[in-house]
């Protein structure tokens, strides 16, 4: 029945109750005597913040943060600042550079900054457009001085356009060897996968009623492309000889691209001008 059809669309959008974000052991957990809860979830205070991961995801982001201790951290996307606090606690760095689109503060995270005296460490930047290269290199650059990035989290708007261009904005600023993370790359996939399942479910009179009524609505425009073209572009770049990239690792919750040695300008760089979509992949 079309109600059905949007109750499991529902459920693959309530990350907090659905099927994505179900509740697991060690969901909720404590670093410095700061609380954090794994949900998607509003209402984040200076001492328990949300965190919109889930646990082995969580897991993977504290192993990354360690392995740069001290060093440059940058966060596109701070949501109930629950990832940010986490960086802070965990990785110690000597700047950690956060941005999100929502121009309002989250107060949370200001009064966790001030608590701990962090106000020099770790910085928050809102209303800042991660498709804006302008906006966001320059912003970048005046937090940083000339100093590389170690370690960058996407987590922002898992959309292909905005994310390329903050990729091909902030890449070149990656200090050879560094990482720079791209999460929930593979969203718009699970998103298919989900709908296709709601489908299957249905009794053929269900599915009937349920295609005739989509029929009576209005017409889907074109769905743009996911944001997986920009992963295999990034695949596609290791096939050539040109050090940009040394590695790319895909998991289910990111994918982490280690800068090469090439000499990258910030102006410039763009993957269409490096990478040839020889066999159709993106077609």
């Amino acid at each position: 029945m079309v109600d059905q059809v949007n109750r499991n669309l529902q459920l693959l959008q309530a990350f907090g109750d659905g099927p994505l974000f179900v509740r697991q052991e060690g969901d909720e957990f404590e670093v410095d005597g700061i609380q954090f809860r794994c949900d998607y979830a509003h209402g984040s205070r200076a001492d328990r913040f949300y965190i919109v991961k889930q646990v082995p995801h969580v897991r993977q982001y504290v192993d990354l943060c360690q392995r740069f201790e001290g060093g440059v951290i940058v966060e596109l996307g701070i949501a109930e600042g629950g990832s940010a606090a986490l960086a802070a606690l965990v990785a110690r760095p000597s700047k950690l550079v956060a941005v999100d689109l929502e121009p309002k503060r989250l107060a949370a995270l200001d009064e966790f900054i001030a608590e701990r005296d962090l106000e020099d460490q770790v910085r928050a930047h809102y209303g800042v457009d991660q498709a804006d290269r302008e906006q966001l290199g320059s912003l970048v650059d005046a937090e940083l001085d000339g100093e590389p990035i170690d370690l960058l989290f996407d987590d922002a708007s898992h959309q292909l356009e905005p994310t390329r261009s903050s990729f091909e904005t902030l890449f070149p600023r990656v200090r050879p060897g560094g990482v720079y993370v791209i999460e929930d790359w593979n969203a718009e996939h699970i998103w298919r996968h989900g709908v296709v399942r709601s489908i299957q479910e249905m009794s053929p009179a269900e599915r009937a009623e349920a295609f005739a009524g989509q029929a009576k609505g209005p017409q889907p425009t074109e769905q743009p492309r996911p944001l997986s073209d920009l992963v295999m572009q990034l695949v596609m770049l290791q096939a050539i000889p040109v050090d940009v990239i040394a590695s790319v690792s895909i998991n289910p919750f990111d994918v982490r691209v280690e800068r090469g040695p090439a000499t990258l300008d910030a102006d410039s760089f763009r993957l269409d001008d490096i990478v040839t979509d020889y066999f159709g992949y993106l077609s």
